[in-house]
């Protein structure tokens, strides 16, 4: 597995051509972009992640990625395949989890106050997966995403929707909104604020940072990290994730 990574890696890099625009991404932050890629480019959003919401559960990425293909101007192609190792006190999961395929159209460009917005719409297939992850329900995840500028340094973007749960058929919802910050031509920071709220259960609160760093105007680096402002049993959850995106 080590070696096609590094493989893939190596593909995306010297095939890259010369392109206007900078690439935006969907990680490392919990709020999509409002932005879609380019026409005709694919682009592979690749996140290694550790997590822990309890004291007897801890969760690995290795890795998320995110595949996405511009089919025109307004509307791109998303695949989610994800390898996952899940470590709990007295069994450990290892394997893909179910795969997440959808779209993202784009509804509206920033015009004013009224914000660039766009639309994800996707589903989690349950049986597309190792046998520790099969999972019972078909999983759709609907979002709305906006994103105001601010001046040339600093834009705002924001998500409203819902994720329904694979086990157990019921809706989360859910909210986003993260400040970015341009400190450079090739260094953006953010802060975010984001939340899980799931019918007459205590909303679940969380906050996180990272940056994101160009190397290429095809080519991102990325690390962030998040805290659980909420507590279940005493414990407020965490997550690392460091990643790589490309686009050709």
């Amino acid at each position: 597995m080590k070696n096609y990574f590094l493989y893939t890696i190596f593909f995306f890099y010297t095939a890259v051509s010369a392109q206007e625009d900078v690439i935006t991404t969907d990680r490392p932050d919990q709020t999509e972009t409002a932005d879609i890629v380019p026409k005709g480019h694919f682009q592979a959003e690749i996140g290694f992640v550790h997590q822990r919401e309890s004291e007897d559960s801890e969760e690995f990425s290795l890795p998320s990625t995110l595949w996405k293909y511009g089919v025109n101007n307004i509307f791109e192609i998303r695949v989610i395949t994800e390898y996952a190792y899940n470590k709990e006190t007295d069994s450990i999961a290892r394997g893909f989890k179910p795969v997440i395929a959808g779209v993202k159209m784009n509804l509206w460009h920033e015009n004013g106050i009224l914000p660039e917005t766009s639309i994800i719409m996707q589903v989690e297939i349950p049986k597309l997966a190792s046998k520790d992850f099969k999972a019972q329900y078909l999983a759709p995840d609907i979002r709305l995403l906006f994103q105001n500028t601010v001046n040339d340094k600093i834009d705002i973007g924001y998500n409203a929707g819902a994720i329904w749960d694979s086990e157990t058929g019921r809706p989360t919802y859910e909210y986003t909104i993260s400040p970015n910050i341009k400190v450079s031509d090739k260094m953006k920071v953010f802060f975010e604020s984001f939340a899980y709220l799931l019918p007459h259960e205590r909303p679940d609160h969380w906050i996180d940072a990272g940056l994101m760093f160009l190397l290429t105007k095809n080519i991102q680096l990325d690390v962030a990290g998040g805290y659980e402002l909420s507590a279940h049993n005493h414990y407020h959850g965490y997550y690392e994730t460091i990643g790589l995106s490309l686009r050709i």
